[in-house]
């Protein structure tokens, strides 16, 4: 392996409190968190799309259980979106705690791209808002809707772009270049694979979060919503059938499109088996929808297997991704954390130099009264040689005041004696006693 670039990690010895005990925790709830974050981005992403897609078949067919559909598909994204950004918080926090000089170096890189993350999320939420409020609203001027539904949707799906990028450059430090920017990085087919498998997850988690939904709403006592709750169900199953079989393909490219080393490391660490777990399971699910494929009345029981089985799923793909991505970043962190120690070392050494140094130092006496005028504050407006804010005390020695004259000027100053300079203030905490030291230092100044 090969790293053109090594960041430098914290050049401090922080202190741990004795915790360092805690990273496995911090490592298993970045994993948990991750997988809860992105588990909401998929169902937003996916019911956003839905809706809008049956928001504009309501229009073009004039059946209105379509856009009984499309309106309830508009309470789990606005759900989604708030829990989506809440979630994100904590593995945002984790990834700054275990990988920071990776995951710092590379919003770096990919600023201001990386900053999407927050006018595109503000944008998106309002208009995601304003599609759910103005339903009734707009009824009759549906394709004003449909627009503000279609740019919401549109920006949630620009909003991964940014993440995963950023994301994927932390975790191939080997392919930093000072040179490295947005377009590099999202262009790279590692990037490109796993945005597309991530889309197709989008889809195939909302057509799981359909199945449930679609069951709950055919319990319903309003006949429009028992058979809203049939197109949830049928699309569900179609939603989850078909992108899941096509990420079978896609999952492999994305594997095998990460640097030599990683793929090395997460074979020799036996995490290949928990892909053979995922597929195993996936299959399971997707063999007990297509038994009852044409069955909207899907049973509950049917339901809550396939739900049980995809959150195995779930688990062994957040659980093997991680195991890829410390793959990836375990050499890069360990000599970026020998690049620290050796910084540290280097610095150590060079600050017991210095305290050497002066210790080995001749000792140069001040006098009393230099010192107490520096303590009062004194040679923050004069000097004993140059004019600074006020005269130099060479100047004010050959004035020939004694020291009971210097302490009266120090406690009402006269500006009068001194024109062109800015006017004294008057300074009567200074102790008389420090004052007479002091103008015994001015006149030895002759």
């Amino acid at each position: 392996m090969k790293f053109n670039i090594i960041p430098g990690d914290i050049p401090l010895p922080l202190p741990t409190g004795g915790l360092e005990f805690m990273e496995p925790v911090f490592h298993a709830l970045l994993v948990v968190s991750w997988v809860i974050h992105i588990l909401f981005i998929n169902v937003l992403l996916g019911a956003s799309f839905a809706s809008v897609y049956f928001n504009k078949r309501g229009v073009n067919e004039k059946n209105p259980v379509f856009d009984k559909v499309a309106y309830l598909l508009t309470t789990p994204v606005t759900i989604s979106e708030n829990m989506g950004a809440l979630w994100g918080v904590a593995p945002l926090l984790l990834v700054s705690i275990l990988i920071t000089p990776l995951f710092y170096s590379a919003s770096i890189m990919n600023s201001p791209h990386w900053l999407h993350i927050i006018y595109g999320n503000i944008v998106a939420f309002l208009l995601s808002y304003l599609y759910k409020y103005t339903w009734h609203t707009l009824h009759a001027r549906k394709s004003l809707h449909i627009l503000i539904g279609t740019i919401a949707v549109a920006m949630f799906f620009t909003l991964p772009l940014a993440f995963m990028s950023t994301v994927q450059l932390a975790m191939t430090p080997s392919t930093w270049t000072y040179h490295t920017h947005f377009w590099d990085i999202l262009l790279r087919s590692d990037t490109f694979f796993r945005l597309v498998h991530f889309y197709l997850a989008s889809f195939a988690v909302t057509g799981v979060f359909m199945l449930v939904y679609g069951m709950y709403k055919r319990r319903s006592d309003d006949p429009e919503i028992v058979e809203a709750g049939k197109v949830l169900t049928r699309t569900g199953k179609s939603w989850f059938l078909v992108p899941t079989v096509i990420n079978l393909f896609i999952g492999p490219l994305v594997l095998f499109s990460f640097p030599d080393y990683g793929i090395e490391a997460f074979f020799n660490h036996g995490f290949h088996w928990l892909i053979v777990l995922t597929v195993l399971v996936v299959v399971y699910a997707g063999y007990q929808l297509l038994k009852d494929f044409f069955n909207d009345d899907l049973p509950a029981s049917k339901v809550w297997s396939v739900v049980a089985v995809m959150f195995i799923a779930v688990v062994s793909m957040a659980t093997l991704r991680h195991g890829m991505r410390m793959g990836l970043i375990s050499p890069v962190l360990a000599a970026s954390k020998a690049k620290t120690e050796a910084f540290q070392k280097e610095s150590l050494l060079a600050f017991e130099a210095a305290q050497k140094a002066q210790s080995e130092a001749p000792v140069v006496t001040q006098p009393a009264g230099m010192a107490l005028a520096e303590k009062h504050g004194c040679l923050a407006c004069h000097n004993a040689e140059v004019k600074v804010v006020g005269p130099a005390y060479k100047d004010v020695a050959q004035k020939h005041y004694s020291a009971t004259q210097i302490v009266q000027l120090v406690h009402q100053p006269k500006p009068e004696n001194w024109p062109g300079y800015m006017p004294m203030p008057p300074m009567p905490q200074v102790p008389p006693a420090d004052i007479a030291q002091i103008a015994d230092w001015i006149n030895s100044l002759k």
